[in-house]
């Protein structure tokens, strides 16, 4: 975990890189970004960090030789002698560079800079930012000339949304270091792996964090793919179960996978399905099996939020089945078919209406 509500900005500097398949090239900063008016400096730094939400830490990898990685020996020299800050920062943005060859990757503002007071895993440590801005957003502003006003159309920097970015945090370099990232562009596409795979080169940490998100995605998609097409399990039943898997992470600091069977899966058929799934989705994902760690609150907070559990009907109805945290009244709803209509139905069992 991090917290970058005392984080100083040190250095800056700005450089402008294109897309190298259209030959745009790259513009190099001239030297480091002097900021005189300390609400600009601030505006930045909430540009810059505000948009680290996902707790998800990764590290540097490469498949021989971590010190064969660009990204990371560049931010390995900052942080043995920052005075080298500004150098390094034209080397990096030159590997930005060599990795923006896919049509899809757009031009923008890179900047680079150096941060103090980042706390992470309970040490304050300094980090190197990388960030990227590809999207401008149009602004209209008033002038005032003596008696009239006049309305003029610019284009700027939305300080509430990040493009692109990672924080590369002064810790654990024998492992990569400790870094968080933010792609808010190009999802869903071939562009989006370019900064994260191509110029960055990231693994996950498996950390408490890790573990329990992974695991938590793994019962979502047991409960959608295993649960409901072989045991015909309702869409009500499949919404009761991730909310009885996410109970079971939230109640306990530890994770077993047989208190999780007993608690949550139960029957022996389904047991014994949920363990082959579970084999198989860690194979996909290339991550070793861990049959016990620790929990992550954080881990289980952020999933939850991800949790729709709503039932969505192709009559425009939609039905919210609430988390036993909230309520245990997954009982008090029913599901039939009715043959005259020729239609599904549920049946809500209920006291008096809210």
């Amino acid at each position: 975990m991090f917290d970058l509500s005392q984080a100083d900005l040190e250095q800056l500097v700005i450089h402008k890189v294109g897309n190298k398949m259209r030959e745009e090239g790259f513009i190099v900063s001239p030297g480091l970004c002097r900021l005189a008016d300390a609400n600009v400096e601030e505006l930045l730094l909430k540009y810059f960090l505000s948009s680290f939400k996902d707790k998800t830490v990764y590290k540097f990898s490469h498949e021989t030789d971590l010190h064969l990685h660009e990204v990371y020996m560049y931010a390995s020299a900052i942080f043995i002698n920052k005075q080298v800050f500004y150098e390094q920062s034209v080397n990096i943005l030159k590997h930005l560079y060599e990795k923006s060859s896919h049509p899809q990757v757009k031009g923008g503002e890179c900047y680079l800079a150096y941060l103090s007071g980042c706390v992470v895993e309970g040490q304050v440590v300094d980090a190197v930012g990388i960030f990227k801005t590809e999207n401008k957003d149009n602004y209209l502003k008033v002038a005032n000339h003596g008696n009239t006003f006049a309305l003029y159309a610019e284009q700027g920097i939305n300080i509430k949304k990040l493009d692109k970015g990672c924080l590369i945090f002064n810790l654990e370099s024998v492992d990569g270091y400790r870094i968080a990232l933010v792609d808010n562009v190009n999802k869903g596409n071939e562009a989006a792996v370019y900064w994260q795979e191509e110029f960055l080169h990231l693994a996950n940490v498996q950390d408490e964090y890790f573990h329990t998100q992974h695991y938590l995605d793994c019962c979502h998609d047991f409960a959608t793919n295993i649960y409901g097409p072989l045991h015909q399990a309702d869409k009500k039943d499949q919404v009761v179960f991730m909310n009885d898997a996410v109970a079971y992470f939230d109640q306990n600091r530890e994770f077993t996978m047989e208190g999780f069977i007993q608690s949550v899966v139960k029957e022996p058929e389904l047991a014994a399905q949920f363990r082959e799934h579970k084999e198989m989705f860690d194979q996909n994902q290339g991550v070793p099996p861990a049959e016990s760690f620790s929990i992550s609150s954080e881990a289980v907070k952020t999933v939850r939020r991800k949790l729709k559990n709503l039932i969505k009907l192709d009559t425009s109805i939609e039905i919210r089945v609430k988390t036993p945290a909230e309520s245990d009244n997954a009982g008090y709803i029913e599901r039939g078919y009715d043959a005259q209509k020729g239609m599904h139905f549920y049946k809500v069992f209920f006291n008096a209406e809210e």
